[in-house]
């Protein structure tokens, strides 16, 4: 059994994380741990400059960008996964950089996941019209189970 993990570090990731661990731990599952990093905004993150023309592919190219694993968020990740395989939680971690969605669903299809487990924060409709939802987006595309951790404990 292969249960991939997404985690944002928002403040829903203790619960994500509980969830998963007791899931892991009554399927005996392996757990894989996903943090996204989203792409450079050309907009927003980018320096006014020649590269702010270029495609995103191209600016995950240079060499000025940071691998995954530099990104300070990282090593929270990996105190996250040593408190899970202590345990006693078979774990992996991955950080992808691309869209949330497109980067769940990838690393799900090639670790063939066996089930999706991520958060829900909550957003109101509008936020939902204007800005999309991650959970919503991996529900659409998934060709697994998606588990929601819902941001309110009801």
């Amino acid at each position: 059994m292969k249960l991939l993990v997404a985690i944002d570090f928002s403040e829903l990731a203790e619960r994500i994380i509980a969830e998963a661990e007791k899931l892991a731990k009554a399927l005996q599952a392996k757990v894989f741990l996903l943090h996204v990093i989203p792409p450079p905004s050309p907009v927003m993150d980018v320096p006014p400059d020649v590269e702010a023309l270029l495609p995103p592919e191209e600016l995950f190219k240079k060499e000025s960008l940071p691998p995954p694993f530099d990104h300070p968020e990282s090593a929270k990740l990996i105190t996250i996964a040593k408190q899970l395989q202590e345990s006693g939680i078979d774990i992996a971690v991955i950080v992808a950089q691309n869209d949330e969605v497109m980067a769940i669903i990838d690393e799900s299809k090639k670790i063939c996941a066996d089930m999706i487990m991520l958060g829900s924060h909550g957003h109101g409709a509008l936020f939902h019209l204007i800005i999309g939802s991650v959970s919503e987006g991996v529900i659409r595309r998934a060709t697994c189970p998606v588990i929601i951790v819902p941001s309110v404990k009801r």
